[in-house]
């Protein structure tokens, strides 16, 4: 999207920067929200490893990147594992709205993100304690679910809606443990995958060993993402939205069916499946991933998306594509980028212009298919919302290609994208409140403004990780020394 012709600082202009510089960049830089944060916010060169720790310890004393305070809690005040999607802000908690729900996806990458920047702390230990409520949440109310299908007794892969509500729930009330009953589109196969992932990974870290019981549901997801056919499902995506064939859930669940077929391997476990399952899905999911990647969607057609910014989590965190697909998968998001943030795809009509003015009282609403037609007549292309999700992803992939190959080109990008994601971070002048991680801004008028789901905690993490990685990045530009011999580039694990 291009900024709107009046300019404001709610218009986040662009910072001016020479032409020459500005030709060579895959997006631009804008002014942040936040002038304290100004100085980090820069092309080259990279923050020194002084100015990192200057800047988390900014980010630290406004709990920019606090992520406890999604905490959710049962009626006497203790935290039950998992995080509601948005934290609270100066406007309330998000009650009454479905972003004070719990998302699988949410919050398994929140958990990762928890694990890889705090492995031997509390954020470790946070992440343990999500994922052991999602498995509990699994157990007692979606195994039934699972097996109903997995036995044949139930068909979930139509076109029926009623169908969706018999699949595994992606969703649930994380203060009680309980399902959410209201109808919702829980044909999200990225949601397992990114559960069945998570949860290996830290069983292979030896941060959290496998229980006969979560061995046990992991056996079953597999069986049950191979009986609905996963790597040819009309699944809801990334974005719970149209029915199609989507990368970047066939992605989350072929880093699963990797990550365990290592596990189980190294542990000499007998996998709780069908004899063949992961070697069914890993060359189903992988044939089906080389097929539609960089797209996002190619089946059906009138889905077609070449471009969608979900694909970016397959290049990071789960880096279940090679580098060079992956920089494909970036290359190919290169359209999304705007002046703040990017658009989720081209087209996509949620939060864009005076959305709630559109939408009505609950801009949180879920759509069914018919609905989102209506959604989708709303928008007026180049009006998308920009995101704020992502920005922290592509730096931390570039920080791994500069890991890999010291390449400098890749230490500039990274230090690009860290600073967009920087720059997005509220200002004083935000109704939610100053120093917060947004889930996207919108157009409100004129003026470019965060939506209500402010601060995002998905949005949170990522930006720690980010962090996270630019900290490896410094660290290995300060220990290595001037000719040392280049690393080989290699798939990422």
């Amino acid at each position: 999207p291009h900024p709107p012709s009046s300019p404001c600082r709610c218009c986040h202009p662009a910072v001016a920067l020479p032409d020459s510089t500005m030709a060579e960049l895959p997006a631009v830089l804008g002014k942040p929200f936040q002038p304290a944060l100004e100085k980090f916010c820069r092309v080259e060169p990279a923050l020194s490893l002084e100015e990192l720790d200057e800047l988390q310890g900014l980010l630290k004393e406004h709990g920019t990147l606090d992520c406890s305070r999604a905490k959710c809690k049962d009626a006497n005040g203790k935290p039950t594992g998992p995080f509601s999607a948005s934290a609270a802000n100066a406007k309330g908690d998000h009650s009454g709205s479905s972003m004070f729900g719990s998302w699988l996806r949410d919050n398994c990458i929140i958990a990762y993100g928890l694990y890889i920047t705090d492995p031997d702390g509390q954020g470790c230990e946070d992440a343990k304690a999500c994922l052991d409520s999602i498995a509990k949440f699994l157990l007692t109310h979606e195994s039934y679910r699972m097996e109903l299908v997995i036995g044949g007794h139930k068909e979930v892969t139509g076109k029926d809606e009623k169908s969706w509500m018999d699949r595994p729930h992606i969703r649930f009330i994380g203060e009680t443990g309980l399902e959410d009953t209201k109808w919702y589109n829980h044909k999200q196969n990225d949601a397992l995958g990114y559960f069945l992932w998570t949860r290996i990974q830290l069983a292979l870290a030896e941060k959290m060993p496998m229980t006969g019981e979560h061995l046990k549901l992991l056996g079953q997801l597999f069986d049950y993402l191979r009986t609905i056919e996963c790597w040819d499902d009309l699944d809801a995506g990334h974005w719970e939205e149209h029915s199609a064939q989507h990368a970047s859930s066939i992605g989350p669940c072929l880093a699963a069916t990797r990550a365990f077929t290592e596990l189980v391997a190294r542990e000499g476990y007998l996998a709780p499946c069908r004899p063949d399952t992961l070697e069914v899905l890993e060359i189903r999911l992988a044939l089906a991933l080389r097929e539609i990647l960089p797209n996002e969607v190619i089946k059906p057609k009138s889905h077609f998306r070449d471009a969608d910014s979900a694909c970016v989590f397959l290049c990071y965190p789960l880096g279940v594509v090679s580098d060079e697909v992956g920089l494909k998968i970036i290359d190919q998001v290169n359209i999304l980028m705007g002046h703040i943030g990017m658009c989720r795809y081209r087209k996509d009509s949620y939060w864009c212009k005076d959305y709630k003015d559109k939408i009505g009282d609950d801009p949180t609403k879920h759509f069914t298919d018919e609905e989102l037609k209506e959604r989708d007549a709303l928008l007026v292309p180049g009006e998308e919302a920009q995101w704020c999700l992502f920005d922290p992803m592509v730096s931390a992939f570039y920080g791994k290609m500069y890991q890999k190959t010291h390449k400098a080109e890749y230490l500039k990008l990274q230090q690009l994208f860290l600073s967009r994601a920087l720059a997005a971070i509220t200002g004083d002048d935000c109704e939610f409140g100053a120093w917060m991680c947004c889930e996207a801004y919108y157009l409100l008028g004129d003026k470019w403004v965060p939506n209500d789901n402010t601060p995002l905690v998905w949005t949170m993490v990522d930006l720690a990780m980010a962090m996270s990685e630019m900290k490896k990045s410094l660290s290995s530009v300060k220990k290595r020394p001037a000719a040392a011999m280049k690393r080989p580039a290699s798939a990422m694990s």
